[in-house]
This record gives structure tokens, sequence and C-alpha cells, in this order.
């Protein structure tokens, strides 16, 4: 229950933020992108300053949702942030929900619901849990650093909607390796100083941080937001679930039935976060107009 709770809390926050922050990095210099420079641009918005800074709330709440629950689990409830998202997108351009957004949150509500009733596990105290070897979590965090690093790399070279789609995508990857290292950090913080010091997962979450920031932001500028927010929407669970499952070896309610539901209920969460997120309206994103030639 705690896991539920602060990772929904999360969920909020990080939607809010984010709704905040996309339409100052849409309307960013295109010659900023992937560059420092469109931070230090960023930095002198004061509402995307406030974005960030509810974000970074947003943030210590989901570390103690990933402390007391699993990843699959925690990031199914973060990826509901999205409907914060388009519910600040629309009430700041003055425009209602449409049926098809409307059933695409509720999609994305009941497939979160689905997911966590097949998925979760007895309660018992977090020191009693499952967890992951170190060399397994160090092993996954690398694996999505890799992956992350090539399709990032192919973002940066393509242009419009293809540049747009793969920096999502590597921003997914991003915040799922945040995720993984956040998890390793919180258990090790409890040990001490010294073994915070020590821990490549500290270090691992400046890394995966910093990237967050820029990846994030240069897919936002790059001005696709019908093509970037579903993407991004729908890649973060999918490779959290993917990673939790598959590689830190968290486990499920025993049964077929429970594999394959759960898997459905992953695969309509994701549609109805790439649906919810092409609902947004274009101006209230941030969209760059055309230029006049």
């Amino acid at each position: 229950m705690t896991a539920i709770l602060f990772g929904l809390v999360a969920a909020v926050l990080y939607g809010l933020g984010a709704a905040l922050q996309q339409q100052h990095a849409a309307l960013a210099p295109d010659a900023a992108a992937g560059r420092p420079r469109l931070l230090l641009h960023l930095a002198r918005q004061p509402l995307w300053v406030a974005g960030a800074i509810i974000q970074v709330t947003g943030f210590a709440l989901h570390a103690v949702a990933l402390r007391f629950g699993a990843l699959a689990i925690v990031q199914m409830l973060v990826a509901t942030s999205l409907i914060v998202s388009v519910i600040v997108v629309r009430i700041r351009s003055r425009q209602k929900l449409s049926p098809v957004a409307w059933t695409a949150a509720i999609a994305v509500v009941a497939g979160v619901a689905v997911f966590l009733l097949l998925t979760s596990p007895p309660a018992h105290p977090p020191d009693h849990r499952h967890h992951a070897p170190h060399h397994q979590v160090l092993a996954a965090a690398l694996g999505l650093l890799i992956v992350m690093v090539l399709v990032t790399a192919a973002g940066f070279r393509a242009t419009g909607t293809r540049r747009a789609g793969l920096l999502a995508a590597g921003a997914g990857l991003i915040d799922t390796g945040m995720a993984v290292a956040t998890m390793e950090f919180t258990r090790v913080a409890s040990q001490g100083v010294v073994a915070i010091f020590v821990s490549w997962s500290t270090y691992a979450l400046i890394v995966f941080g910093l990237g967050s920031l820029l990846v994030t932001q240069s897919a936002f500028q790059a001005g696709h937001p019908l093509i970037s927010l579903p993407v991004l929407a729908a890649v973060t669970p999918a490779a959290s679930v993917a990673v939790g499952f598959g590689l830190l070896e968290e486990t499920i309610r025993m049964g077929t039935g429970n594999v394959v539901g759960a898997g459905l209920a992953v695969v309509a969460t994701s549609v109805g976060l790439a649906v919810l997120a092409r609902s947004a309206p274009r101006e209230g994103m941030g969209v760059k107009p055309p230029t006049m030639s």
C-alpha cells in the first residue's frame, strides 16, 4: 500500500511538472538541441523551473515507492502521470477532453488496476522482500544505458518526426534506467554515508538524471508532441515491466492466466497512453509555429 500511495502522488507531481516544462522546451531554439545551453535557456523560464522543482519532489516520492515496491508495479503507477499532463494542458488551452481522450484515460486506469491485481505479491516488510542480486541490478542498468545511448545517438542524427520519436524512446529508456539505479540507491542508503559514496548507483543516478533532463527536453524541443509524447509514455512502462520481470526476477503470482492477463494489461496501458498523448492540443503543447518563407 505504501508503494501504491507514494507512486500515485509521484505520478501527479510528474504529470504537473512535465506539462509546465514541455511548452517552454518546444519553443527553445533548434540550435540548442542536445546541448547544455538548452538547459541554460530553459533555466531562465520561471514556469519551466517551477516544473523542474515539482518533478524533483515527485522523484523523491518515487524513490520511496521503489523502496517499498517492485520496479514493474511502481513504474506502471507512475505512467499515469500522463493523464495529469494532458488534463493540465487541456485546462491551460481551455479545451475539453474529447471522448477518445476519456476512453484512453479510462483504459490506462483500468490497465494499471488489472496489472496491480494480477502482479502484486502478498504484503510484507520491505526488508523481507525479494531483491535481485546487486550484479543483476547493475547489469540491467548497464544494458539500459547502452541501448539508450544507441537510440539517442540515432535520434540526434535524425530530423523531423523520426528525431522526436527516437529521442522520446531514449528518454523512456533513461527513465527506466534511473528507476533501476534508484532501487539500488535506496538499498545502500540505509547502510551509511560510506556505502552511498562507494556504490555505483550514486553515480548512475547522476548520469541518468542529467541524461534524462537533456534528452527529454531535446525530445520536447523537437516540436512533434504527437510523436514524442506517445512514444515516451509507452516506452517507459513497457521497458520497466520487461526489465523488472525479465532481468530483476520480480515475481508475480504464478499461473498462465495471470501472466497473459498482466501482459495484456501492459499492452492496453501503453496503447491508452499513446492515444491519450496524441489527444493533447498542439497549441497547448508549445509547438513551434511554422516559419514564413
